[in-house]
């Protein structure tokens, strides 16, 4: 059996606004650690994955500013490495000055690095005959390299379990069943202590959601429509989750797959029905074990970023989590998931924006849909599509097609969107 316990602890961590924009400040602010005094010049190396995904959203923190530059420069200035993914946690009025100016003065240059892993981000910051450089590869916050003027530096092993590791060894959803099931609390106190963290930070983040504008602000359209429907509120809370951290809340996410809107997704809906339903810490902790552990595997096998919607695997997840709380067995949760996964699979990834939280919207209407029809007895039928009649298989099958088959499509969304000049962080 796979180190389950472990892999949550890696994957299940906090982090500020999109995750990939928090990733450069995180590079800057290690490479301004090692320069050891503020640069004259940051040259910013990222794949087309961070590129995509680092141009549509605010940068938390920073009153509004948008994209690669302004989160290298911010991350420069006022953030602190320690804190990882929260490196933004502690900027102030005077470092965002210094970043705004020193954005403004042109000082910050982005390159898209071609070539390399899909999450890619190498920061360099000179100052005189000076430089330093940081790398982060395979993970938002897994560092590979940190150089100064030349010289290789100590790397502290990489926080984030690879996703290689998930593509060699597959999924097994009875595995992960039987983790859940077996799971003792009383024991792992480590592991209910990092569940309620979720669900005390996910749950604020989208009630903050609910209750400003933030973004498209599509959590509070759907309140509106159905104030008092169980099935529009666990969507509506999902959805202003994703608003209010892609406008650039400050309040923290915890995180599923390296993505603040998986682990909303793979949350917010059971955190909602449980509450709504009574139900006990024990059992809305063991069926969140259940909705992130699957949301994690399925999304290993796709790979950190692609053209694939992180949401639709994580809204799968969601569903099998609240179909857990629901008492259905392994084979009605396993019609779960292979239904939401085939409805809802191709929605394509045009990086993060106010968009994803309309996207997480239509993904939990899907799982809604399949978990309705798990309860009745109905399913999609074994040998249409994809549906290969065995739920690991299914799944293995969709990760290929999202990471090989979609990798063109991946190149043509990041062309036009460099085409067309679109503006903003992502």
């Amino acid at each position: 059996m796979k180190d389950y316990a472990r892999i949550l602890k890696e994957e299940l961590v906090p982090a500020m606004g999109c995750t990939e924009p928090i990733a450069i400040a995180l590079c800057a602010a290690k490479a301004r650690e090692l320069l050891g005094r503020a640069p004259e010049s940051i040259d910013l190396y990222c794949s087309g994955n961070i590129i995509k995904n680092a141009q549509s959203v605010t940068v938390p923190g920073t009153g509004g500013m948008c994209g690669m530059a302004a989160a290298a420069a911010a991350g420069c200035f006022g953030g602190d490495p320690a804190l990882m993914l929260e490196v933004l946690r502690p900027i102030d009025e005077q470092a965002l000055a210094q970043a705004r100016d020193f954005v403004a003065a042109g000082r910050v240059r982005v390159h898209h690095a071609r070539g390399v892993d899909s999450l890619y981000i190498r920061a360099r910051l000179t100052s005189g005959e000076d430089w330093a450089e940081a790398v982060i590869e395979g993970g938002h916050a897994r560092f590979v390299s940190l150089m100064k003027n030349g010289r290789s530096l100590p790397v502290a092993a990489a926080p984030e379990a690879p996703a290689e590791e998930a593509q060699e060894t597959g999924i097994d959803v009875a595995e992960i069943l039987h983790f859940v099931e077996s799971l003792d609390f009383g024991s792992h106190q480590d592991l209910a202590d990092l569940i309620d963290r979720q669900i005390d930070y996910n749950l604020r983040i989208a009630e903050e959601g609910l209750e400003n504008s933030y973004g498209a602000m599509v959590g509070r359209t759907l309140m509106d429509a159905a104030p008092d429907s169980l099935r529009e509120r666990i969507r509506a809370y999902a959805a202003a989750g994703s608003d209010a951290r892609m406008a650039g809340c400050t309040l923290p996410v915890v995180i599923n797959s390296g993505s603040g809107n998986q682990g909303i997704t793979a949350s917010l809906p059971l955190i909602v029905y449980a509450t709504e339903k009574n139900m006990s810490q024990e059992a809305l902790r063991r069926g969140l074990v259940w909705s992130n552990l699957l949301a994690i595997q399925m999304k290993a096998l796709v790979g950190k970023l692609s053209a694939f919607c992180g949401v639709v695997s994580a809204a799968a997840a969601a569903g099998a989590g609240l179909a857990f709380l629901q008492g259905l067995d392994l084979a009605q949760m396993e019609q779960v998931i292979s239904t939401s996964l085939l409805t809802a699979g191709g929605i394509f990834c045009d990086g993060a924006k106010a968009s994803c939280a309309s996207k997480i919207a239509v993904a939990l209407d899907c799982s809604l849909l399949a978990l309705d029809m798990a309860k009745n007895g109905r399913s999609l039928k074994t040998g249409q599509g994809l549906n290969t009649g065995d739920i690991n298989q299914t799944i293995r099958e969709v990760a290929r097609i999202a990471r090989e088959g979609m990798r063109e499509t991946d190149h043509m969304i990041l062309e036009s969107m460099l085409k067309t000049g679109a503006q903003g962080a992502g």
